[in-house]
């Protein structure tokens, strides 16, 4: 598309739809994880919401200072209920855009980088699995398992979550909820590796012609695509970044907090998921490993990943 070069967009994304050297889309937007952060929850506890953990140890630590059960007991105080518990440092969130992001910051993935190996079964993946696991089961600093898709809306303006990972659409819920943006700051997703790494998962909204457009219909849409992209600072106001660099700076967008954090955030450490035209298979495939790998607290994380690494090898070597 003439005008608009490619380095005015996330380069991460555009390598991931770049084929045989061709740009096969035009971004629209970036949008996935960041940090909400309840800082009203994080005094209360006696800490200092600017100061978060570094690292896993570190963020399990802090964890135990902020969780709390019905009786204002700690996890590792004597007669804490886990069963009961009353304020959760972190919260089970979608596991399409949590999963992925924990296990890059372990230095995993699902596959390959060639897309030809599954990878799930990785030690360093079974360590960002089993951290997850441990968050709910043995430290008892995040929400127990559920299936599906949990949204944590509820007890956060609740004051019941210190730490939301969760999407930029939920500029939405923050700017119909005034008491409660008031007492949140949206931020980068803290990092539970060990070193401390940083990874987050986005994605994009895309636009594509398709093949056999009449020329002067493809036109139209190469105006249209430009006007909007150019236009992107309108759509920031549902939480979403734009996909131009240059509309990302402008003054409307950067005063909008949770957009200029998130746009800084996918632009220093964003990551896109697997590419591959068996994508929906190999979500689907480590969607249920994980899920089956922290159903329950004596659920086997390397037995349930060894299986869903079978399956998605299995879909990968297909012709």
């Amino acid at each position: 598309m003439s005008g608009i070069g490619k380095d005015q967009y996330n380069d991460v994304l555009i390598k991931q739809i770049t084929v045989d050297g061709k740009t096969m889309a035009v971004p629209f937007d970036n949008h996935g994880w960041i940090l909400w952060e309840n800082t009203k929850v994080i005094k209360d506890a006696g800490l200092d919401p600017n100061n978060l953990p570094k690292n896993g140890a570190e963020f399990i630590d802090w964890a135990q200072k902020i969780t709390k059960d019905k009786n204002g007991k700690h996890p590792n105080e004597a007669g804490f209920d886990p069963n009961n518990v009353d304020v959760y440092a972190t919260y089970w969130t979608w596991p399409r855009f949590t999963v992925p992001a924990t296990l890059w910051q372990f230095g995993a993935s699902v596959v390959s980088p060639d897309g030809k190996k599954a990878t799930l079964d990785s030690p360093q993946a079974t360590a960002a699995i089993q951290y997850i696991k441990d968050l709910m089961c043995k430290y008892h600093v995040m929400n127990p398992y559920q299936p599906g898709t949990p949204y944590g809306g509820d007890p956060y303006q609740a004051n019941k979550i210190a730490l939301w990972w969760e999407g930029t659409w939920t500029g939405g819920y923050m700017r119909d909820r005034p008491d409660v943006a008031a007492v949140t700051t949206p931020n980068f997703i803290n990092s539970y590796a060990p070193d401390g790494k940083q990874a987050v998962k986005f994605d994009s909204h895309i636009f594509s012609i398709p093949t056999g457009v009449d020329p002067k219909m493809k036109q139209q849409a190469y105006d249209m695509i430009k006007y909007l992209d150019q236009n992107g600072a309108y759509w920031a106001n549902s939480g979403q970044v734009p996909a131009l660099k240059s509309v990302q700076a402008l003054p409307e967008v950067q005063k909008i907090a949770s957009v200029a954090k998130a746009a800084d955030e996918f632009n220093k450490i964003g990551r896109t998921d697997t590419a591959s035209p068996r994508f929906i298979e190999i979500q689907t495939a480590w969607e249920t490993a994980v899920g089956n790998a922290l159903a329950t607290c004596d659920a086997d994380v390397a037995k349930a990943l060894k299986d869903g690494n079978a399956t998605i090898q299995k879909i990968l070597d297909r012709p």
